[in-house]
């Protein structure tokens, strides 16, 4: 059985100092959303290239836009698909446990902070395409506050459901891809390490 670790390190993400330290400061010098960055260098840090683009592209996109398409269809997917992953990994993982202790750390390890923390950490929240005027303050101000708390906030921080979004979106965005293959979203880190 494969670790975690190729998957998201959501488990171990204990986001170390030095990656938050670089993650503030991509943030505070992130230029305004009106001018979004290539999504090529998403492809990058993946490590994955999409055969559809436009998938890419709607990941990416923010339903405050206002475009035909948004990340919301795809978030739903990849939320289904990290917490398929989760699953089948602590399943066998932990063949002792029982479904409710199964769940809860299932839960403790795809919940909205965990989630947050891979998108500031990757820099995915400087290609987020949106229109809310407080996001970019309230994304600062998150990747300054986990610094405190590197591990988990617990509620202490107020954590932007943007970016948590952003991560599942991806995750859909990278399974319908590669033709639903929840191995493909396994390989290429897609929540990761």
């Amino acid at each position: 059985m494969k670790s975690l670790e190729p998957l998201l390190n959501l488990q171990h993400l204990c986001v170390n100092e030095k990656a938050n330290d670089s993650s503030v400061e991509s943030t505070k010098k992130t230029e305004s959303f009106t001018t979004p960055l290539s999504l090529d260098e998403v492809e990058v840090i993946l490590g994955y290239e999409f055969k559809n683009k436009q998938l890419l592209e709607e990941a990416f996109t923010d339903a405050s836009l206002g475009e035909d398409f948004s990340n919301e269809r795809l978030e739903y997917v990849g939320d289904s698909v990290l917490n398929l992953l989760f699953t089948k990994d602590q399943y066998f993982e932990y063949p002792d446990l029982s479904p409710g202790v199964l769940t809860r750390l299932r839960a403790a390890n795809v919940d909205s902070d965990k989630l947050a923390r891979v998108a500031v950490k990757h820099g995915f929240h400087r290609f987020l395409r949106h229109k809310k005027p407080l996001l970019e303050d309230q994304i600062r101000q998150f990747s300054e506050e986990i610094r405190r708390y590197p591990l988990h906030s617990n509620g202490l921080v107020d954590v932007p459901k943007a970016l948590a979004d952003l991560v599942e979106s991806i995750i859909g965005a990278v399974f319908i891809d590669s033709n639903s293959s929840i191995d493909i979203v396994w390989k290429y880190h897609v929540i990761t390490s």
